[in-house]
C-alpha cells in the first residue's frame, strides 16, 4: 500500500508539471491508479507528451521487399498467437470507461503537440537525438543518454529507470486508408495476419475487447492485448524475453483544417488477473503515432515512444530490437493493400462458389493481348480475383496470407 501511494503521489507530481492543475487529469490519474494502470507508463506517457520533438524528412523511393527482407529475420513459428496464456480478461463496465478515458486524454495530449511539430517542420535536434537506424524514409533516433537539456527525459522521470527514448519519423508512399487498414488489428486472426506482413514483435494475445471497428467506424478499436518481443541470446539462457499486457487504440482525429489524422496507440496496464509469466520479464511502454495524408500518394509518420525492458544491463540487447520495430510503418499500407486483395478474392470466391466462375475469355484482360498468339513457353494464367486470363507480361505475383480455422498461417 505505501509503495502502490508513493507511486500515486511520484505520478501525480509528473502529471502536475505536464499539464498543470488540470483537476480532470488528476482525477483521470488517482482513477487509473485505483484501477492498476501501470505508473512507469503512465509517467512515460507524459514525459512523451511533455517534450517538444521535431524531426526531418528526405525523398523516398517505397519497396515493398523490404518488409519481406525482415520476414527473412523474422520466422514466425506455427504455435504464436494460438494460445492464450491467460486467464480470460473480464472488465467492468466501470472499468472500460476509465480505460477510454485514458486513451482518450493521452492521445489528445500527444496529438496537440505533434501538431505544433508538423506544423513547425520536421528538423531534429541531434544534441538530444543520436540516429539508430534508417530505412528508405524512415528515421529511427534514440534519445542521447548525456542530453540534459530542459525537455530530457531525466527531468521528468526517475533517473534510476533510464527508459530509452525513441523517436521515428518519415514518409512513406501509399494513401492513408490503406495504412490504418494495416495498423488496425482488433481480433486475433488480424493480429496474425498482419504480423505475417509487418513482422513487428513475436507472440501475441486479444485480452479484452472494449471497441470493435463498425462498417461506419472500420478503423476504430480499442483492444487490450499480449505481446512478447523476442531478444537476442534467449535461446543460450542468458536472458529472458520481454513481455507486454498493454491498451491499444486505433482511429482518427481530426486537424484543424478538417483533414484526418490516423494513430496508433499503445500503452502498459497492469491487471491482477494477467500475473507475470515466469519465463519472461515484465516491461512498460507508452508509444503514439500519428499518419497524415500530405501528398495524393505520400503519408507523413511521426511515431514516439518509451520501452523500458525491466533492466538497465537489457538495454544494449532490447533497444536495437525496438528500434527496428519501429521501422513498421514502412510495412503498414502493403499489409492494408494485401488484406484488401485477400478480401476480394474471397468475395470472388464466395460469389464462384454460388454462380460458377465466369469464362476466362480470349484476351488478356489487361492489354487485350489475344491468347492465341503468345510465345512457346511464356503461358498464360488466370486472375484469382476476377477469373480473367492474364499473359506473363501483365502478371504480377502477391503473396498473401491467409489464416486457417485453427488460425495457422
Amino acid at each position: 500500500m505505501r509503495q502502490a501511494a508513493a507511486s500515486l503521489l511520484a505520478l501525480e507530481q509528473i502529471v502536475r508539471k505536464v499539464w498543470g492543475e488540470n483537476a480532470a487529469t488528476l482525477h483521470l490519474c488517482r482513477r487509473s491508479a485505483r484501477l492498476g494502470l501501470s505508473c512507469i507508463a503512465l509517467q512515460a506517457a507524459a514525459s512523451v507528451s511533455a517534450r517538444s520533438l521535431s524531426f526531418f524528412t528526405r525523398r523516398q523511393q517505397v519497396a515493398h521487399t523490404r518488409c519481406l527482407d525482415r520476414k527473412q529475420n523474422h520466422n514466425m513459428g506455427k504455435e504464436r498467437f494460438t494460445i492464450n496464456p491467460f486467464p480470460a480478461l473480464e472488465l467492468s463496465d466501470a472499468e472500460k470507461n476509465q480505460l477510454l478515458e485514458l486513451g482518450r486524454t493521452i492521445i489528445e495530449a500527444n496529438f496537440e503537440r505533434d501538431d505544433a511539430f508538423f506544423k513547425t517542420g520536421r528538423k531534429v535536434d541531434h544534441r538530444r537525438w543520436k540516429l539508430a537506424k534508417e530505412r528508405e524514409r524512415m528515421f529511427v533516433h534514440t534519445e542521447r543518454p548525456e542530453y540534459t537539456g530542459a525537455d530530457a527525459m531525466s527531468n521528468t522521470l526517475h533517473s534510476s529507470s533510464k527508459l530509452p527514448a525513441i523517436l521515428s519519423v518519415g514518409r512513406v508512399e501509399g494513401k492513408l486508408d490503406d495504412m490504418m487498414y494495416g495498423v488496425v488489428n482488433p481480433t486475433l486472426e488480424e493480429m496474425r495476419i498482419k504480423a505475417s506482413y509487418v513482422h513487428d514483435f513475436d507472440g501475441a494475445a486479444v485480452l479484452s475487447t472494449i471497441v470493435e471497428p463498425t462498417v461506419d467506424e472500420p478503423f476504430n478499436s480499442v483492444v487490450v492485448k499480449w505481446l512478447e518481443m523476442d531478444l537476442p541470446l534467449r535461446r543460450t539462457g542468458i536472458v529472458q524475453n520481454r513481455d507486454y499486457v498493454y491498451l491499444e487504440c486505433t482511429g482518427f482525429v481530426r486537424m484543424a483544417n478538417g483533414d484526418r489524422a490516423g494513430y496508433h496507440f499503445l500503452h502498459s496496464i497492469d491487471f491482477p488477473q494477467i500475473p507475470k509469466l515466469s519465463d519472461r520479464v515484465r516491461g512498460d511502454m507508452s508509444i503514439c503515432g500519428f499518419f497524415r495524408q500530405v501528398g495524393p500518394n505520400v503519408i507523413d509518420v511521426c511515431k514516439t515512444g518509451l520501452m523500458d525492458p525491466a533492466g538497465d544491463m537489457i538495454r544494449m540487447l532490447a533497444v536495437p530490437v525496438m528500434t527496428e520495430a519501429f521501422l513498421s510503418p514502412l510495412c503498414y499500407v502493403h499489409c492494408g493493400q494485401m488484406r484488401k486483395l485477400t478480401w476480394k478474392m474471397e468475395k470472388a470466391h464466395s460469389e464462384a462458389r454460388l454462380h460458377s466462375a465466369p469464362n476466362p475469355g480470349p484476351t488478356c484482360v489487361s492489354c487485350g493481348k489475344p491468347s492465341t498468339g503468345w510465345t512457346l513457353g511464356k503461358s498464360a494464367t488466370t486472375c484469382k480475383c476476377c477469373f480473367r486470363v492474364l499473359c506473363s507480361g501483365c502478371k504480377i505475383k502477391k503473396k498473401i496470407s491467409l489464416v486457417t480455422a485453427d488460425l495457422t498461417l
